[in-house]
Order: structure tokens, then sequence, then C-alpha cells
């Protein structure tokens, strides 16, 4: 085997086991299992949902409102909105008048790590739920995300985001989000998830481990110390918080470069991430989060290989991949007509979170946590 032929072989199998072989190789072995379901709690045990909130003076009254209302225990129920130095009056419009509602204000914008621990130093619950102020709660979530806390063995548990079309229904979910959801409900099953939307997730308050001024991902941060601490992270599809699809393309890609910044930030907070014998989670945590951050660059090295080697076989292996990049991109640049053709979405969906993971180191190394928190 040739230096270039090796070099294109490897450089080609990483994105490869990123987006396919993992996600099948989980399915394989999640699918021979199936999650015993605690049985419901005897009694309810008391929660806190958190919010933190910068500039949502629009909507996060109606946010709170929406979790209140939720069919949990009156008694049980509390809620903290934690003002992270907004510039509106988003302290007054927390105030709903409603006992059970609690509002810090911050003097400053201290981004949402801080707004974080600031509300779980008054917690004084066993059960923490973490909420965001964009989206609203299913009925029943609380009750879904609560339940598996029966099994003293789980120390967290996630819900769903799902996202709302036109019509109030959920929106159509494209091949990569398919693969996506199903993948961390495997993990979920096999005791190896580590990853939370921020937006809906719950964990015991006795595991919270404060988190650093500036780190990017919370929903990474806390369940993977529940992890460390020898506690399962599990994920219920009954529990669902609604969202709306993001107003435009810019806007989903800048969030995408956003989260797999927070990855590399990790790495740098987190060393014990890479070693296989303090990382209880190290296969998946590799196989599912290090393996994209690195897709992109084994791509342009496939690229790159074919391109300077002297053989007619790797020329029109250059061709190929010029084809394929150029296809996602007409899909990305015209979406309407991309949508009439097979795999365009798909396509355009895999250049983009791979440029944003291309982009993501450099944006990793020279801008601040704090100038990349954003309410969602």
């Amino acid at each position: 085997m040739t230096m270039a032929m090796l070099t294109f072989s490897i450089c080609v199998a990483v994105p490869v086991y990123a987006y396919l072989g993992y996600p099948l190789l989980m399915r394989i072995l999640g699918g021979k299992q199936r999650p015993a379901i605690p049985d419901r709690p005897g009694t309810w045990p008391e929660i806190t949902v958190v919010i933190a909130a910068c500039n949502e003076e629009a909507r996060i009254a109606g946010r709170v409102r929406d979790i209140l209302v939720q069919d949990y225990p009156a008694d049980r129920l509390q809620v903290i909105v934690v003002d992270d130095g907004s510039n509106d009056a988003t302290t007054h419009a927390a105030d709903i008048g409603d006992a059970r509602c609690r509002v810090i204000t911050l003097a400053r914008n201290g981004g949402k790590a801080a707004a974080l621990d600031a509300a779980l130093r008054a917690v004084p619950t066993p059960i923490t739920v973490f909420a965001d102020a964009r989206q609203r709660f299913a009925p029943g979530t609380l009750r879904a995300l609560v339940q598996p806390f029966s099994d003293p063995n789980v120390g967290a548990v996630a819900g769903e985001l799902r996202i709302r079309d036109a019509q109030g229904g959920e929106s159509d979910l494209g091949l990569y989000m398919r693969i996506e959801r199903q993948l961390r409900h495997d993990e979920s099953t096999l005791g190896w998830l580590h990853g939370v939307s921020g937006a809906i997730h719950a964990l015991r308050t006795s595991l919270f481990v404060a988190i650093p001024a500036g780190t990017i991902l919370d929903d990474m941060w806390l369940p993977l110390h529940v992890v460390f601490a020898g506690k399962r992270v599990v994920m219920t599809d009954r529990a669902i918080a609604w969202d709306s699809a993001s107003a435009h393309h810019g806007e989903e890609f800048a969030r995408k470069v956003r989260t797999l910044a927070g990855n590399w930030q990790l790495m740098a907070r987190m060393p014990r991430l890479l070693l296989p014998w303090r990382n209880p989670v190290w296969f998946a945590w590799c196989s599912h989060k290090l393996s994209r951050l690195l897709a992109p660059w084994a791509m342009l090295g496939a690229l790159l290989a074919c391109a300077l080697t002297p053989n007619p076989v790797y020329h029109a292996l250059f061709l190929g991949q010029c084809i394929g990049y150029g296809f996602a991109l007409f899909a990305i640049i015209l979406p309407g007509i991309a949508r009439r053709l097979p795999l365009a979405s798909t396509a355009a969906t895999f250049l983009m979170l791979n440029t944003a993971s291309l982009l993501s180191l450099p944006a990793a190394m020279s801008r601040d946590g704090t100038r990349l928190w954003k309410s969602h």
C-alpha cells in the first residue's frame, strides 16, 4: 500500500466511523438491551426548575407560567429564574406574583455558567430541573424527568428537544437528526450517555459541580461529572421541550460553531476526558464527540492526498469529492430546489456541520466563553 493510499484510507475512515460506524455499532448493541423503567415514586420529590435568562423580558413570564402549570404536585415545585445582567425588564417580568417563583438578579452579565452557579447555591430541593426561556414543556414532562430518579444509580435525566413546524406539529427530521436522536437513546441504554440538552434535563442536586466561568457547554459539564461520580445519565422520550426552528441558516450555523467550540474547551478544562482509565465513558466520548471534531480535518487530508498524488485513480477521487462538496454547497444556497433532490438536504447538513467543526477550533482558541453565551 502506497503512502497516498494509506493516508487517504485513514482520512476517509475517520468521518465514516464518526457518522455511520459508531451510530451503527450503538444501534446493534443498544438494540439488544431494554432499559429498565423504574416504578413511580411513592411520593414525588420536591424539585426546583432553574432558568438562566438574559434579556428575556418578552417571554420569561410565559415560560414560568408554563412550568408552574405542569402536572406536578404544586407544593413540591419551585422555580428559580436568574437574570444574568439583562439590560431590559427581565427581572420584573419574571416576578409573576407566585410564591413558588424566586428571581435572582445578577448585577453584570457573567454568562450562563455563572448564572447556573448562582441558582444552584439557592436550590433547596434534592432534584434540580434545568430549562431555557425559549422553549415550552409538553404536558407530563416534569413527572417524566423525575421518575427515573427512583433508581438510586441514576444521577441525571435527559429529555428530548423537539422542533415545531409552522403548523404546530413536529418538524420533519433530517437523516442526521434521526441518527443523532437514536444514538443518544442507545448510549442511554448502554449507560454511556454523557451529554444532554441544556433546555431539558434534571440532576440530583447533590451531584452538582460548580461550572467554571465562561464554560460553554454546561450541558456536557454537568452530566460528565455525574458519570465521574459513578452514577448514570439516562434519557427519556416522554419528557419533551418544544422549540421553534432557527430563523435562518446563519443563526443555526453560529450555534453549531459555539457548541463544537465548547467541546474543545472541555478538553482543556477536563483533560481526564482523554484518559481511558479516568473517563468511564471514554470510548463513547471519543467516538461521539472527538471523532466529529477530527472529521473535517481528515476530510481535508483526504482531499489533499488525492490532489497531490500523480495517479489518475486519485485524480478521479479528487474530482468526485469536489463534485460532492459542490452538490452540498448548491443545496445550502438553493434549499428550495434542493428539497426536491434525493439526499440534497443530508449533503447540505453534512457540509454545514463539518464546516462548523472546522471553525470550532480557532473559535475556541480565540473567543472567550462568556462572549459565546447566548440565551436560547
